[in-house]
């Protein structure tokens, strides 16, 4: 049996300071239907949704029905965890709207769905109780559903060390927005990560997790609307911003108009280049959404430079007295870049 275990959907999220952000939303929406055409096209029985299938109670009347439509077209079953992100409102009104979904509650919910058994339930503060009573037949294919942080027991606790021993064949968590594997003794769970990037703080790979139960194998299936690309420009050795321009025409040339591009800069770079201004000049609305990140230090002899009888000179020698060399590159970039009058501190 295939099974597809998705996560971190977060429908009709803000995305505030985000370009175009109802064309985002909406494509989130789009995202979630390609992922169930996927799933009716390849012989899917079960998509398990591990949380955060909408972002809150914001979750506007027309995406909901959208859902429960997407839903219904679907040859799989359907089964969904609430998560940590907003109230129930829009799953109540899902469940009215798609009485064939499958939801999970505060104590294990289980279901059979031929030879497999699909349970989970909403974490606790303080649910050792709960933990305690998880009960799985291990004559079955068993999938645990959880949504929190394996490390981190803040939202609820993911007791590693029961399910290493429950009989649990997997474990489908949801919460950490990048696809990521981890055993459990000699259980395997995932993070499917996130289905679509909403953001410069979500650079993985997007997609979903697809089981085979039959040969017990796992694997990360790539889906993207639009992805956040990084690209970096080593400016060591550039002397003008015109070289700097040529350079970044040079990385950039591969990517799409249609992503995220994150330009970083690095390298040592030299006094007087003005690599944002140049990046943001030759690039603006030449993608989906733009970051520029400088992570230069600044090419200059703060030998000579201190021994220079002027107010740079004295700054420079301040500046040589620190210890931590990053923070010192970072305050002498700064600091002659505002004596230069580049810059306004």
């Amino acid at each position: 049996m295939k099974l597809i275990h998705t996560a971190d959907i977060h429908l009709d999220s803000p995305l505030v300071g985000v370009k175009d952000a109802a064309l985002r939303r909406r494509e989130l929406l789009m995202s979630l239907s390609n992922l169930s055409e996927y799933a009716n096209n390849n012989g899917v029985s079960a998509i398990i949704v591990a949380g955060d299938l909408f972002d809150g109670n914001s979750a506007t009347q027309q995406t909901i029905q959208s859902v429960a439509d997407v839903v219904s077209s679907s040859s799989a079953t359907w089964f969904v965890l609430r998560g940590n992100h907003g109230g129930n409102a829009p799953y109540d009104r899902l469940k009215q709207l798609c009485p064939k979904i499958r939801f999970f509650g505060d104590d294990w919910t289980y279901y059979d769905l031929g030879n497999v058994t699909v349970c989970g339930r909403e974490l606790g503060k303080n649910d050792v109780e709960q933990w305690q009573s998880l009960s799985l037949n291990a004559d079955r294919y068993n999938v645990v559903v959880l949504h929190g942080d394996v490390d981190d027991d803040g939202y609820g606790v993911i007791d590693k060390r029961i399910l290493s021993s429950c009989g649990a064949n997997y474990v489908a968590l949801g919460h950490r927005h990048g696809f990521s594997e981890h055993k459990f003794g000699r259980v395997r769970a995932c993070y499917s990560g996130a289905l679509e990037t909403r953001g410069f703080d979500e650079c993985a790979d997007t997609g979903f997790v697809e089981i085979d139960t039959d040969a017990d194998k796992i694997r990360f299936v790539r889906q993207a609307i639009r992805s956040v690309v990084t690209k970096k420009v080593d400016v060591t050795n550039l002397a003008s911003d015109v070289a700097a321009e040529r350079a970044i025409t040079d990385v950039i040339a591969d990517v799409s108009p249609r992503n995220y591009l994150n330009l970083v800069f690095c390298g040592a770079a030299c006094d007087g280049l003005h690599l944002e201004m140049v990046a943001k000049q030759l690039l603006e609305d030449r993608f989906f959404a733009l970051r520029v990140k400088d992570e230069t230090t600044a090419k200059v002899d703060l030998q000579s430079l201190a021994q220079e009888i002027s107010l740079r000179g004295e700054f420079v020698k301040l500046a040589m007295d620190l210890q931590d060399e990053k923070l010192r590159d970072e305050v002498v970039k700064l600091g002659l870049a505002a004596l230069s009058g580049e810059v306004e501190l």
